[in-house]
């Protein structure tokens, strides 16, 4: 092909070859989120199916953030105690299911004297402001909270704000929000699913996560496309390139007729 033997051509074979790799890699790479997202999702399905456990067995010892294996987020765990209500806690700027609001959270005492953070619902208000939410107080007296475990968001620090009532945080990092609770606390907490007696109508259970599977194969189908058309693109202009030179040659090979010939002279 006359086009391979141009450096323009040399230049488009070198960008069309980096484009197919580029696109087939960028492919793969979408394959391996996509195939990560739903193993991901495959483990969440299996502990939200689980049945309820004990804390203490979920926990196995663990005393920190640290030491919690992170399989047993979103197991469900039944646990019986009475709420401080001396230390409520606003979770805000976080969403459920698109609507903005505030969650309730405060410190559960169980009988061994720990406490476990339960995310007690949700309060939605018309725009992000957590002032906005009128949290109701937990219920008095002993209470039996059936809630999913969550691990603790450690190393983002709370984003705690004293000054708004109740005090109001960003992140639920168990090891910085230790400090602020009279009792020792769980390396978990919980989003409450039932509870008996039953929480204030005002508060929605959050509930489960929704399990996706994400753009990542729609992504990897579209690099994958790409690449087949930097591939073809270079093939027809190739082709093209080769069309054209043998058209050149071709009138190069016929010379215009002379004057001198016979069979074209005047008669």
């Amino acid at each position: 092909m006359g086009l391979f033997r141009t450096r323009r051509g040399l230049s488009l074979l070198a960008f069309a070859t980096v484009m197919a790799v580029a696109c087939v890699l960028l492919g793969l790479w979408q394959l391996d989120r996509y195939q990560q997202r739903g193993e991901r999702n495959e483990e969440i399905r299996t502990a939200l199916q689980a049945g309820p456990a004990e804390l203490d067995d979920l926990l196995d010892g663990a005393t920190t953030p640290d030491e919690v294996s992170s399989a047993v987020q979103w197991r469900t765990v039944t646990v019986r105690g009475s709420y401080d209500p001396t230390a409520e806690l606003a979770l805000r700027l976080r969403s459920v299911e698109g609507q903005s609001g505030v969650h309730a959270l405060a410190p559960l005492l169980l009988d061994d004297g720990t406490a476990v953070l339960v995310d007690r619902g949700f309060a939605a208000t018309a725009s992000r402001s957590t002032g906005e939410a009128t949290l109701p107080p937990p219920v008095d007296g002993p209470v039996e909270v059936t809630g999913r475990v969550r691990l603790s968001e450690s190393g983002q620090g709370s984003g705690l704000d004293s000054d708004s009532s109740p005090p109001s945080i960003r992140f639920v990092d168990l090891a910085e929000l230790d400090s602020l609770l009279d009792a020792d606390v769980a390396p978990v907490w919980l989003e409450r699913v039932e509870q008996r007696p039953s929480e204030d109508a005002d508060l929605a259970a959050i509930p489960p996560p929704r399990l996706s599977a994400g753009p990542s194969l729609i992504y990897a189908v579209q690099w994958f496309l790409f690449g087949i058309v930097a591939v073809v693109g270079f093939v027809l202009l190739a082709r093209k390139d080769s069309a054209d030179s043998a058209g050149r040659a071709d009138g190069a090979a016929s010379p215009r007729p002379s004057a001198a010939d016979p069979e074209h002279s005047p008669s």
